[in-house]
């Protein structure tokens, strides 16, 4: 039999000095911890989506740049399956799909066919004009029904089998949704979430609340600025006696003259009137210290949101020297990671239902591409065909490619057309001048050796 060893308590490690205190219960950071989050507060995050820009651009930004440029279609039926996409609307509502992932940690479409919604979806029954509509709902639209947590092998183990979105009775088996799940989250917390993800505005939440409250705090600063500052021998005196209605209407007067003919009046106190001698001073605030904070600010609310300050908040890049090129390198290499991760698997579910539809079939060669984020200028443009053309011309020179094989690149990318049938008699020529200009064995004296040889080796 088997011990079983017990699992020590866990232990404080790290640095600890026990003269300063340093490490110890004494130390102020001993007693720092992370509370477990909140991931049902959604009223917070509508209210922060609906009213604040940043917050808005946070949730919007990604989603926007993830299908700005959207895909190609590499199959038999291309243009087919891009009119159909196009009709459906499939790109403005994956957008949609990953604004509501972002926000509230998970989305879905729901694929609308001539199947009956409460039975699982079988996309091989799936004929042309089959899928009659996509609906976008975020996760608080879809209310979870039975959580399947008895087949491991099922692709929504952990996850709701029935939705019963807002506003009907039915339960709809979760084949006829493409779920587009926020954050990745241990499995221990999406227990709480139903097996949806995290918002990615909820971890923002604090540094978007310092920076609205310092900016706040500046704009409260900036009304007062400039103070003005009477001092007026015997104020407390004359205030006790019931003349503040006097004091205020003549101070009220002084502002009033002050600003219409750009001077101050008051009374020195050494005239035969007796007046009490005031005197004017004005205070001015120092506001040095605020735009680096307002920058520091930005700086870390870019940070967590993953989005470059020069996408976030218009701003050019500073520094040195400073373009800003390798911001947007950076963030465009993030935004195609999550194009080919984040987005294959709904993507690959709309497929499944969206090229049969369009098509009547699932072509067995069928791909896409997501296309360039980045689009080249015209100098670039003609750069890069320049060099491309150099090397089709080397490799055409050094007898590694045929001319065919050039015109079908240069067709596949659409770069020129030509008939398909003068492609082919060109291959066939092709072939057949390759095969007249091997040389024979009694011409190549080398070759002949190598076959007497292997004759001579033969039983």
């Amino acid at each position: 039999m088997t011990d079983i060893v017990p699992i020590p308590p866990p232990t404080l490690d790290g640095l600890s000095n026990v003269m300063t205190g340093l490490g110890g219960p004494n130390s102020k950071r001993s007693h720092n911890k992370w509370d477990y989050p909140l991931f049902g507060d959604f009223s917070t995050l509508d209210a922060m989506y609906s009213s604040n820009w940043i917050a808005r651009k946070i949730v919007d930004i990604p989603a926007e740049d993830m299908t700005r440029e959207w895909r190609r279609i590499k199959c038999d039926g291309a243009e087919e399956i891009t009119a159909y996409e196009a009709r459906v609307g499939l790109r403005p509502k994956v957008q949609e799909a990953v604004s509501w992932g972002r926000l509230y940690g998970g989305g879905g479409i729901l694929m609308l066919t001539d199947q009956d919604l409460t039975k699982p979806l079988r996309v091989e029954l799936i004929k042309r004009d089959g899928l009659k509509g996509l609906k976008v709902f975020d996760r608080y639209d879809m209310q979870a029904g039975t959580i399947n947590t008895w087949d491991i092998l099922a692709e929504n183990y952990l996850k709701p089998e029935f939705y019963t979105v807002r506003g009907g009775a039915m339960q709809i088996h979760h084949s006829h949704f493409a779920r587009f799940t926020g954050e990745r989250l241990p499995l221990r917390m999406q227990q709480q979430t139903q097996g949806w993800g995290d918002s990615t505005l909820r971890k923002c939440i604090e540094d978007i609340t310092d920076m609205v409250a310092a900016k706040d705090g500046i704009a409260e600063l900036m009304q007062e600025a400039n103070i003005d500052i009477i001092t007026r021998n015997g104020l407390a005196d004359e205030l006790s006696t019931d003349q503040d209605d006097m004091i205020t209407k003549r101070y009220q007067m002084f502002s009033l003259m002050k600003s219409s003919i750009q001077m101050a009046l008051l009374d020195g106190g050494d005239g035969a009137g007796g007046g009490t001698a005031e005197k004017f001073e004005r205070a001015t605030l120092n506001l040095s210290g605020v735009a680096p904070i307002i920058e520091q600010f930005i700086t870390w609310i870019s940070g967590a949101a993953d989005i470059p300050v020069t996408r976030m908040f218009g701003t050019s890049a500073k520094g040195m020297n400073a373009t800003g090129e390798g911001d947007d390198k950076n963030y465009n290499n993030s935004i195609r990671a999550q194009q080919t991760s984040y987005l294959h698997e709904p993507m690959r579910i709309l497929d499944e239902v969206l090229v049969r539809s369009a098509l009547g079939h699932f072509p067995d060669e069928y791909d896409y591409v997501w296309n360039p984020l980045a689009l080249p200028n015209d100098l670039e443009h003609a750069q890069a065909e320049q060099l491309r053309s150099q090397k089709h011309m080397s490799y055409l020179e050094a007898g590694i490619v045929q001319k065919s094989q050039v015109m079908r690149e240069l067709q596949a990318n659409e770069e020129y057309q030509y008939d398909d049938d003068e492609l082919e008699e060109l291959e066939e020529l092709e072939e057949g001048n390759m095969f007249e200009e091997m040389p024979s064995a009694e011409d190549d004296p080398m070759r002949y050796a190598e076959e007497q040889v292997k004759k001579n080796e033969a039983p």
